[in-house]
C-alpha cells in the first residue's frame, strides 16, 4: 500500500479547506439573496417615527403619521406633539379623565403593531371613555430613559398612574453605562443616564463619547462575538431558528452565552457578573416610584415575558435542560421586590402561556420576536383584570 507523501497530504488539506470556504461563501450568498428579498418587503412611509438624536434622551421619534412593514407585519401609528405614539394631545379633554403615563421600550411602543392595537391604547379602550393612556415608550429605550421621560413629561400630562412595561427581553440587560460595557442600543448616542456615586447614591450623569471622563469599557467576549456574527446574513436570517437558539444559549465565551439578555433573566441565583445590573435595576425602579409619588401618581409595573418564558419549544431548545435556570426567576425576584415596597406588579406570563396553548398560535412575531396584536391584547386584558388601574380624577 502506497503511503501518501507530505505534499499530497498538504494538497488534500488545502483542497478541503478551499472547498469548505467555497461552501461557506455559497451558503452566505444564498442567505444574502433571501435577506435582500425580505428587505424589499421592509419599508417605512411618512414623516413620523424617524429616529432623531436627543442630547438628554439619546434619541426620539419625529412627529407625524407613519406606516411600517416587513414580511411579517404592516403597522400604522402617529407620533403626536408630546413625542408619543398616540392620538393628538387634548389637554382640556384629558383634564376630565384618569390619566395613565406608560413607559417602556419597543415591546410597548410597539414594533409591528398598529396604534389602535398597542396594549396602552387597547387598555384605554377597555377602561372606557373616562381614561387616557399616553404611550411614551420607544424602541431601544431602557429604565434610564423611562425615568427621564417621567421627569420631563409627567408634569405636562399630570398622570394618576405611571405604568412601566417591563420587558424581560432587555430591561434587565440593557442597563449598564458605557464605562461598564454598555450601551446595548445606539451606543454612540449622547444621553443622560444614572449611576452610583462613590457613596452608593444614584446620581444623574451625562454620556458623550468624545468628552466622557469615564471612557468606554471593552465589550464582553460574548457580545463581541455576537456583533461579529451579526455581519453575516446567514446569522441574521437564522438567529431565531432552533439551532441558532440552541447554540446561542449553550456556547460560552468566558462564562457568558451568546444570549446574555436571557441569562440575567432566567438564572435562579444572581451571578456575580450580573449583580451590578440587578442593583442598578432596582435603584432605577425605586427612583421611578419616588418620582411617581412626587407627581402624585401611583406606580404600576407590568411584566412582559419573552420567548423562552412563553414557548416550551424555545425553552426546551435553550435553557430548559439546566437546573440553574427558571422561566420565572426574574419574575419572582421583581414581584417580591415590588410587593415589599407596595408597588403594584402585574405579570402576564401565565396569560401569555394560556392564550398560546389555547389558540396554538404564537403571540410574538416569529422572526421579529416582538409581541403581535394578539399579544398586546393579552397584556391589556391582564392589566385590566388585575384591578391595578381604577378611575381617579384629579385636576
Amino acid at each position: 500500500m502506497k503511503i501518501p507523501q507530505r505534499k499530497e497530504l498538504a494538497f488534500f488539506a488545502v483542497l478541503m479547506l478551499g472547498l469548505a470556504v467555497f461552501a461557506a461563501l455559497l451558503f452566505e450568498a444564498g442567505f444574502r439573496l433571501l435577506e435582500r428579498r425580505a428587505l424589499a418587503q421592509t419599508f417605512h412611509h411618512g414623516p413620523g417615527r424617524v429616529h432623531l438624536p436627543d442630547p438628554r434622551w439619546g434619541w426620539k421619534p419625529s412627529t407625524g403619521t407613519f406606516e411600517s412593514g416587513s414580511p411579517e407585519f404592516r403597522a400604522t401609528g402617529n407620533i403626536n406633539e408630546l413625542i408619543m405614539n398616540g392620538p393628538p394631545y387634548d389637554a382640556p379633554a384629558d383634564a376630565r379623565r384618569t390619566r395613565i403615563l406608560v413607559l417602556g421600550d419597543s415591546h410597548t411602543f410597539a414594533v409591528g403593531v398598529s396604534l389602535q392595537d398597542t396594549w396602552p391604547q387597547a387598555l384605554e379602550g377597555l377602561l372606557g371613555p373616562g381614561f387616557r393612556a399616553y404611550n411614551s415608550a420607544y424602541p431601544g429605550y431602557n429604565l434610564h430613559q423611562y425615568l427621564l421621560r417621567l421627569k420631563d413629561q409627567g408634569p405636562t400630562v399630570k398622570p394618576h398612574y405611571v405604568v412601566v412595561g417591563l420587558s424581560y427581553a432587555t430591561d434587565l440587560y440593557d442597563l449598564l453605562p458605557a464605562d461598564r460595557g454598555g450601551w446595548t442600543y445606539a451606543e454612540r448616542m449622547e444621553r443622560d443616564y444614572f449611576d452610583f456615586d462613590a457613596a452608593g447614591k444614584l446620581v444623574p450623569r451625562h454620556w458623550k463619547e468624545e468628552s466622557s471622563a469615564a471612557g468606554r469599557a471593552p465589550l464582553s467576549p460574548a457580545i463581541s462575538a455576537r456583533r461579529f456574527l451579526e455581519h453575516f446574513a446567514s446569522f441574521r436570517y437564522l438567529r431565531r431558528s432552533k439551532l441558532a437558539l440552541f447554540l446561542g444559549s449553550k456556547l460560552k465565551f468566558r462564562g457568558q452565552s451568546l444570549w446574555p439578555n436571557m441569562e440575567v433573566v432566567l438564572e435562579r441565583e444572581v451571578s456575580p457578573a450580573h449583580a451590578y445590573q440587578w442593583r442598578l435595576f432596582f435603584a432605577l425602579l425605586g427612583e421611578l416610584q419616588k418620582e411617581s409619588r412626587r407627581q402624585g401618581a401611583q406606580l404600576v409595573v407590568v411584566g412582559i415575558p419573552y420567548l423562552p418564558q412563553v414557548y416550551d419549544e424555545v425553552w426546551d431548545t435553550t435553557f430548559g435542560g439546566s437546573e440553574g435556570f427558571s422561566k420565572t426567576a426574574a419574575i419572582e425576584r421583581v414581584a417580591a421586590w415590588c410587593r415589599d415596597r407596595s408597588i403594584a406588579y402585574v405579570d402576564t406570563l401565565d396569560a401569555f402561556r394560556s392564550a398560546t396553548k389555547s389558540s396554538g398560535r404564537w403571540l410574538h412575531f416569529r422572526l421579529d420576536a416582538h409581541p403581535n396584536a394578539e399579544g398586546h391584547g393579552v397584556i391589556a386584558r391582564t392589566l385590566l383584570d388585575s384591578g391595578a388601574i381604577q378611575k381617579r380624577i384629579r385636576p
